[in-house]
């Protein structure tokens, strides 16, 4: 396939109040779906106000001057359509589906919701007790808190120390006024940019677009956080939980979503245990029979993000063998690379799910969503993003891996039993060279999460409950979304 194909064309509409809007005329089924994508996250939060981000989108749900209390999921569900939200590190979004001759009404809500929103007290007190309790789901699962805690000691000067829902007691003590006070600063048009994608009539979508959204005050300009300093050492934690079966979380400390090396990460992570064909599944889950599921997640962000390796062990398995293992398939890839067998396998997987997020009008919303948000190119990067992985050579990959695998910086973070049958101390790596993978070509489907670019970067579905796994705790902490 050309790489002009990876680009779908895009008209650009931009306001004097900063507004911006990315509509992309798409037929012949007669449907539009709309993304408004807000640059609000966990990181805009200050001390005493986390979890503001995620308990104000469930609050934008609850009436504006125009629409009242219920009635935009009534209009969305009489209209045939759906909605729903989710709020990340570094963002928040609202999206609606909706046939192509009614599908303006998503854009009277959002113009409604961005500047008017009620917050009612009565409605506020009801929603607070609603996300007490999504915490305390949260809290009672196997993955959450492990992940969490692998972030909250990874960084530490930077607003990503502290989860997406907050914390309990910033919670609890907050009040109405403390999220008028936030929407106000954080909500606005130049905060803010719009993509749709669907049959729609261009030109007079431009026209609504100006009606809607021209004359909207801007909120505040975004603050740039601290930066996070590299650490100095490695950092270990232990968690004790109710749960009969021990887990871990290994954190490194990476690059910004869209650099260059973050496309490499993408192809190690795959490689290194995001399928059973993964070194460290074929090691750990089946060779020596140590754990029970394991899994690479490359999770850059806005800011510098990280690498995370999560494992779930068998009842008996040595917790420092299996950490061992890991320090040596991880050389591994610094000496070996990835086989081409591998590599051509892996790519096969990241370009078909690329593009099967085209298949709906929504997914392609999305996925233009957020390269807009999190790319230095914006959208214009999917045309560069298959291409940079097909250009990527072993001996880039060895240098990337050399880069960031460094355990002397990592985080550590081990969930055990409240009686723990094994102890857990530092694991030296061994001085054995790990034997090169004799793995054979798969022709499996794609993994659920296989690169970056190819799942947080898109179409981010709404967080129903589900059985959390190693492969989908990361999304499941960072994104809340509000049903």
């Amino acid at each position: 396939m050309s790489e002009s194909l990876m680009l779908p064309d895009v008209r650009v509409v931009e306001l004097d109040n900063g507004f911006r809007a990315l509509l992309v005329e798409r037929e012949p089924l007669p449907v539009v779906a709309s993304v408004l994508w807000y640059a609000v996250g966990a990181r805009d939060e200050r001390s005493g106000e986390t979890g503001l981000s995620h308990f104000l989108e469930h609050m934008m749900f609850k009436g504006t001057d125009r629409f009242g209390k219920g009635e935009i999921d009534l209009l969305t569900s009489k209209m045939g359509g759906s909605n729903n939200a989710f709020t990340d590190n570094d963002s928040t979004a609202y999206y609606f589906s909706l046939a192509a001759d009614r599908w303006e009404t998503a854009l009277e809500i959002e113009s409604s919701r961005m500047r008017s929103c009620l917050l009612d007290p009565q409605e506020f007190a009801s929603e607070k007790n609603v996300v007490l309790e999504e915490l305390a789901m949260g809290e009672d699962e196997p993955w959450r808190p492990l992940y969490q805690a692998c972030e909250g000691l990874m960084w530490q000067v930077h607003p990503y120390h502290h989860p997406v829902i907050g914390y309990r007691e910033d919670l609890e003590r907050l009040q109405a006024q403390g999220m008028r006070d936030y929407y106000a600063r954080h909500y606005g048009p130049n905060r803010a940019f719009l993509t749709v994608v669907g049959a729609i009539d261009p030109q007079r979508t431009v026209d609504r677009i100006h009606e809607l959204f021209g004359t909207l005050p801007r909120a505040a300009e975004r603050q740039t956080p601290l930066g996070e300093p590299l650490p100095k050492g490695e950092r270990r934690a232990e968690l004790r939980t109710h749960h009969s079966v021990t887990r871990f979380c290994i954190g490194f400390p990476t690059c910004r979503m869209g650099d260059f090396d973050d496309y490499a990460l993408d192809l190690l992570a795959h490689d290194l245990g995001n399928s059973k064909n993964s070194r460290l599944y074929r090691r750990l889950a089946l060779d020596e029979e140590l754990v029970t599921d394991v899994s690479v997640i490359n999770e850059t962000r806005q800011d510098p993000g990280g690498l995370f390796v999560l494992g779930e062990l068998r009842q008996g398995a040595d917790a420092n063998k299996v950490e061992r293992i890991i320090r040596e398939e991880m050389a591994g890839q610094i000496s070996e690379g990835i086989s081409k067998a591998d590599l051509k396998r892996i790519r096969a997987q990241i370009s078909a799910s690329f593009l099967f997020q085209d298949e709906s009008v929504l997914d392609q919303a999305m996925k233009i969503a957020r390269f807009e948000a999190g790319t230095p190119d914006g959208y214009r990067t999917l045309e560069d993003v298959l291409p940079t992985y097909e250009a990527l050579s072993s001996k880039e990959l060895r240098r990337v891996a050399a880069r960031y695998y460094d355990f002397g910086r990592a985080t550590v973070v081990w969930a055990v039993p409240e009686r723990p049958t094994v102890a857990l101390g530092v694991s030296a790596p061994t001085k054995k060279s790990p034997k090169k993978s004799n793995r054979k070509e798969s022709a499996k489907k794609p993994a659920k999460k296989p690169a970056k670019k190819v799942a947080k970067k898109t179409a981010k579905k709404s967080n129903r409950a589900g059985k959390r796994t190693p492969k989908k705790v990361a999304k499941k902490a960072a994104g809340k979304g509000r049903r």
